[in-house]
């Protein structure tokens, strides 16, 4: 992103250069507003590297061109964390790079080591986007936002439901910082036998802060238990996991941001496997525990 906002800030600089020089031949200059009063469209400029395409307009009747306008940037930054559902922003900013400084500087504070950011953009927007594990991606929305349709269509092929756009921010915006009570995110992981042996058991651990911790209490207590190899079924933080069983009595499980949306992704996927299916109990990730859900015993419905 840094190398791309470096090209964009280049090619305005030379195009701006190239219209203001005195040239005997070429006498116009840009109208970003489009042509005005005694003026006339003679053609456009830009268009690449994230320079928006803009109109060059010369006087109508002939004389002398008006003075080029002056053209301002103004920056932001994101900068993001794996173990935090929200996002550090800054922006406001005349000059590349104090933004992204500020905004990592923000993360940091709050979450310490491990912040990234997602770079530097000016005039213009910056959308953040959620997938069912709470996994937070970035996308500009500059260029008719053809980047966010993108992460977007990524994001919705690699789960049950589309992905959510919960956030835009503008380059013009002077901070967003989170408060401590929402952005730190709470796992839950359910894992299962894998293969030969399964007992129609998942093995749940939730509430964890980081995932790492989560995966590893919930397989080893699926080993414990079975003696077998174990992995992980399904993950999320901050959300649910929704076990379900199918109409040909085989089980399965969908995680998601809230009850909602698992019991949309439950119902997703038995769709797509053209079978129906019985929602049993969810189990969120903000309750802290150790859980074994038997799909067997836990027959009755849950809703729908």
């Amino acid at each position: 992103m840094r190398h791309f906002v470096q090209l964009t800030v280049l090619s305005a600089i030379a195009l701006l250069l190239s219209l203001a020089a005195p040239s005997a031949v070429q006498a116009a200059y840009p109208c970003p507003g489009g042509p005005g009063p005694g003026e006339v469209q003679v053609g456009v400029s830009g268009g690449t590297h994230g320079v928006a395409a803009v109109p060059i307009c010369d006087r109508a009747g002939g004389g002398a061109p008006q003075a080029p306008p002056t053209y301002s940037y103004v920056y932001g930054a994101i900068a993001a964390h794996p173990d935090a559902a929200d996002v550090w922003m800054a922006g406001g900013y005349s000059q590349s790079y104090g933004a992204e400084r500020e905004a990592m500087a923000m993360c940091a504070a709050a979450m310490g080591d491990g912040c990234i950011s997602f770079g530097e953009w000016h005039n213009s927007s910056f959308a953040i986007i959620r997938d069912a594990r709470n996994y937070i991606r970035g996308a500009w929305n500059g260029q008719g936002g053809a980047m966010r349709k993108r992460v977007l269509k990524e994001c919705a092929a690699e789960q049950l439901l589309p992905c959510e756009v919960v956030g835009s921010f503008s380059s013009s915006k002077r901070r967003h910082q989170p408060s401590p009570a929402t952005y730190r995110k709470s796992y839950i992981a359910a894992a299962w036998v894998f293969g030969e042996g399964y007992d129609n058991r998942l093995y749940i651990s939730s509430g964890q802060n980081r995932y790492a911790d989560a995966e590893r209490q919930a397989i080893d207590a699926c080993a414990r238990a079975t003696g077998r190899k174990c992995q992980i079924a399904a993950m999320t933080a901050n959300g649910v996991i929704q076990p379900f069983r199918l109409g040909d009595g085989s089980t399965s499980v969908a995680s998601e941001l809230s009850a909602k949306r698992a019991a949309q992704a439950m119902k997703a996927d038995c769709k797509k496997r053209k079978t129906t299916c019985t929602a049993q109990r969810p189990y969120d990730s903000r309750t802290a525990g150790q859980f074994v859900h038997d799909f067997v015993a836990d027959a009755a419905p849950a809703g729908r």
